[in-house]
């Protein structure tokens, strides 16, 4: 009989102690891998490798990465990436969906790219308000008049001086008076009557002293006016005078000098609005407050149809229309505009023709901005809200303002004046008939959609065109995000005083029997409208909401999947360098125990 007689270390307190915490590492170990369940059970046989792997110092660097790589694949909430990981899967399984993982990023991130584009180049959307607006919530529109005839023949003969001042032998015999007041009225006729030997400058107020002299004042230019059906004594109490680019022309319903200009900025020479009126509580922006009473200013529409609009009767004497200044087309401009608006008929009208009754049905169109937009830039929204954009003539911004103050600049620029009708600083000179080339080759410069090209080609030639197209560049005047808008629908019929007359047996006197009137009545079509509004098509909960979405569909991702790279990246990389860490102070301390075992020794 062979004994066996097996010799066994005797236990002491630290190899209890090092028994105890290797136990503890290892119920460690495997609450770690306890994850990869969801995808297989792991076999005792592998605890035993990974225990080896920990104990047994072979972890390279390129190992290591290896190994927390496959770590996040098995332990990720992303679609497929666990398939990618597992080591029971052979290599075509793995690249299939590895494959199939990378079409999914590349056609989800293509789709995105088109859900940002989108997002960021088309952000707003025009739509209609849901309820309509009644009328008496916007102001009445504001109504400019100027007569077609700019200068009274009774006064100074426009013909007459023309033929005198083209002609060589009578252009000396006139007066520098005569010649200085021909060639200020040239500024508000037909573009090719202004002279080209006339003064290139002139004084501003000497100018519009002369154009005040030859037009009609108030008292020759209506005969009578009645609003909301009321007539009034004196049209004065309705009507203020009001200094265009057409010259003097009489203005209904806009707002004061003080609250339309930056009066610090303007010049003194001459004023350009002289109205009594003054704004009392609107404003483009917020509208009338709920506490202003009907009667205020601006005015405001109290309802529709002719009896609550503004009716008035224009007249002028025969003698003293002129078919030279402005052609053989006589009659009125009108121009209903925004009350916080400098009227520019120049650009558009219509008109009032004599012994005509004009009717005007008016359709306001107006455009509101929501809150939500004000964080965008102006040229994506495509307006400008009040704060955003400051002029330096004007208090309010409009659209129309800006391109006024925009051309005056221009012009400044290119001809080194300005025209008397445009609000212009204290430095500026006026052009006169010599410089009106000029200005209306500055004009149609500003307007040209090439005006960039073809100032390039000019730099050489011209040391302005570099500045103008400094100013040019500026100019950028979008619409306001508030504006209102008034659209005209007329009809005319003709209006045969003298039969009125007739009928009522009414004897017809000299001083009247060369007279023409024309009659205008402007009324709000309907009592309510539409308004228009500008609001955000994809705000970025809504871009958010859509990228979430396709990423979810290709991929299952989530704010938690970021959660859960981040945690990969920096809290799990932590973790394991503490932990390998401790691992090699065991090793340190315990050397004999990770060393490989020795036989036993065996008695026969």
């Amino acid at each position: 009989m062979v004994l066996f007689n097996v010799q066994k270390p005797s236990p002491n307190k630290k190899q209890t102690k090092f028994c105890s915490q290797l136990f503890q590492f290892v119920l460690t170990t495997m609450k770690r891998h306890s994850r990869s369940g969801s995808v297989g059970r792991v076999p005792e046989s592998d605890l035993e490798k990974s225990h080896v792997r920990e104990t047994n110092v072979k972890k390279g660097k390129r190992y290591t990465i290896k190994e927390y790589l496959i770590d996040y694949t098995a332990n990720s909430n992303l679609h497929g990436l666990r398939y990618i990981g597992e080591k029971e899967r052979s290599p075509v399984e793995k690249f299939f969906w590895l494959f199939m993982f990378i079409c999914c990023v590349v056609l989800c991130a293509g789709l995105i790219r088109k859900v940002y584009i989108k997002w960021n180049e088309s952000p707003v959307i025009v739509s209609f308000a849901e309820n309509s607006t009644p009328v008496w919530q916007i102001p009445y529109p504001a109504v400019t008049v100027c007569f077609e005839t700019k200068s009274l023949q009774t006064r100074f003969n426009f013909t007459k001086y023309y033929h005198l001042y083209m002609n060589n032998d009578t252009f000396m015999r006139l007066t520098e008076e005569e010649r200085n007041m021909y060639e200020d009225t040239t500024l508000v006729c037909d573009d090719h009557l202004a002279p080209a030997k006339g003064r290139k400058f002139s004084d501003g107020n000497a100018t519009v002293e002369n154009l005040r002299q030859v037009s009609p004042n108030i008292s020759e230019f209506f005969f009578g006016c009645k609003w909301k059906d009321v007539p009034k004594d004196n049209c004065m109490d309705l009507f203020s005078p009001i200094l265009t680019e057409d010259g003097f022309c009489y203005t209904f319903n806009t707002m004061g000098a003080e609250e339309l200009f930056r009066m610090e900025n303007l010049h003194k020479e001459y004023k350009y609005l002289n109205t009594i009126n003054s704004s009392q509580s609107w404003s483009l922006e917020d509208g009338y407050p709920p506490s202003t009473p009907l009667e205020t200013y601006p005015h405001r529409g109290s309802g529709y149809g002719a009896k609550a609009g503004l009716t008035f009767l224009l007249q002028t004497n025969e003698i003293d229309l002129d078919y030279l200044c402005r052609g053989p087309v006589q009659g009125f401009k009108i121009l209903l505009h925004n009350p916080a608006e400098l009227p520019r008929l120049s650009q558009q009208y219509f008109r009032s023709p004599l012994s005509q009754e004009v009717v005007v049905a008016v359709r306001p169109k107006m455009m509101t901005t929501s809150d939500g937009l004000k964080p965008y830039h102006p040229l994506v929204r495509q307006c400008y809200f009040p704060s955003e954009r400051y002029l330096r003539y004007y208090k309010v911004y409009t659209q129309a303002n800006c391109e006024i103050e925009c051309l005056t600049n221009f012009t400044y620029v290119r001809c080194g004046c300005v025209h008397f009708g445009m609000p212009h600083g204290p430095d500026m000179k006026i052009c006169n008939a010599g410089s009106v080339a000029c200005i209306k080759k500055a004009q149609m410069e500003l307007v040209t959609v090439d005006i960039q090209s073809r100032l390039d080609k000019e730099l050489d030639q011209n040391d302005t065109l570099g500045e103008s197209r400094a100013v040019a560049s500026q100019c950028k005047c979008l619409p306001a995000c508030t504006s209102i808008e008034y659209e005209a629908e007329t009809s005319q019929a003709d209006f045969d005083w003298k039969a009125l007359y007739t009928a009522y047996n009414i004897t017809i006197g000299e001083d009247i029997v060369d007279k023409k009137y024309s009659r205008v009545m402007i009324f709000f079509k309907e009592a309510q409208f539409i308004t228009s509004r500008r609001s955000e098509l994809y705000g970025q909960t809504d871009f958010l909401a859509n990228c979430g979405g396709l990423l979810g569909l290709f991929m299952g991702f989530s704010i938690l999947s970021v959660a859960e790279i981040i945690y990969f990246l920096t809290l799990r990389i932590v973790c394991i360098l503490w932990r390998k860490r401790n691992s090699k102070k065991i090793q340190d301390n315990y050397p004999d125990q990770f060393s490989s075992p020795k036989p036993s020794k065996f008695k026969h």
